[in-house]
């Protein structure tokens, strides 16, 4: 009589191994832990322990946890922009948020929303105490333009001044950019809105000031860049940043967040005079037609 083979307990093992592992593939792929490393955000010392681009990253992720997992922030040493440029691609870190270019956007993938509002774009210039009656007198971009500004030399700001006809000099090293001002090497440090009042009370020894009369403005979103090839990521992180804007929740962040009530308070936009320049750098895809995207004064 033919009886059917049975199969025994060991080479029963594997079959269920591998079913235990199909079974279980997609919700242990979907728990995974998201590590985002990324550098420390230097510009949130108003809130040191909520800093804005950390907690805008929290907002926008648990918009999609549910669907797609935990994830958890690590920040990494701080280093010069166009290394970390060369890092995220090698995959040593996952992200950073800073002013968008057409280079950068041709070198990482951007997600285009801007982080602060287009209040990157809305430059207020630190200059030396005494200069400012000086700076008071201005009344035409031409006046501001004989005058010689500092950038970081790997900055896109320094290209779109430079473009726009102004007179930059360009400095290797954030923080030897206040020195050089002080040093007269050149006449004021355009900064964005949310910057140069911490950084002035940062260096109380230099004798410098945050200009009470000018702004120069032009479009400069700040985006969320990842790597060129992490099409995942970019798609978690837009569609997470898209959820906090439909239901609200973004705008509320912005409008409450101490680095952007403070800035605003300082900068008082609508009592100076602000000169309007274009921005060469940036890419078609900007989205300049999405006024609900960006901060009018």
């Amino acid at each position: 009589m033919h009886r059917p083979r049975v199969p025994s307990a060991r080479a029963a093992v594997p079959w269920i191994a591998l079913l235990a592992v199909l079974w279980a593939g997609t919700p242990l792929a979907a728990n995974d832990t998201l590590v985002i490393r990324m550098r420390p955000a230097l510009e949130s010392r108003l809130a040191p322990d909520a800093p804005y681009k950390t907690e805008l990253l929290r907002l926008i992720l648990e918009k999609t946890e549910a669907e797609d997992g935990p994830y958890r922030i690590e920040y990494v040493e701080e280093t010069v922009q166009g290394r970390v440029i060369e890092m995220i691609n090698t995959g040593d870190m996952s992200l950073i948020i800073t002013m968008t270019s057409q280079e950068r956007e041709d070198r990482l993938r951007p997600i285009r929303i801007p982080v602060f509002k287009g209040l990157y774009g809305y430059r207020a210039l630190i200059i030396n105490r005494a200069d400012q009656a000086r700076f008071e007198a201005i009344q035409s971009v031409e006046e501001l333009k004989a005058l010689w500004a500092g950038q970081g030399h790997d900055w896109p700001d320094l290209e779109i001044l430079q473009a726009n006809g102004f007179n930059v000099v360009g400095g290797s090293d954030y923080h030897a950019l206040f020195d050089m001002l002080a040093k007269r090497r050149f006449d004021y440090f355009p900064r964005g809105l949310h910057e140069p009042w911490l950084e002035v009370a940062e260096h109380p020894d230099l004798d410098l000031i945050v200009d009470r009369h000018l702004i120069i403005h032009y479009p400069a979103p700040g985006y969320i860049f990842v790597a060129k090839d992490n099409a995942a990521l970019a798609e978690r992180l837009e569609r997470g940043f898209r959820a906090a804007i439909a239901d609200g929740s973004f705008d509320a962040f912005f409008r409450t967040h101490p680095d952007m009530t403070e800035t605003l308070a300082l900068g008082q936009l609508d009592t100076r005079l602000i000169f309007e320049v274009p921005n060469p750098l940036l890419s078609p895809e900007t989205p300049l037609d999405q006024p609900e995207l960006w901060y009018r004064p």
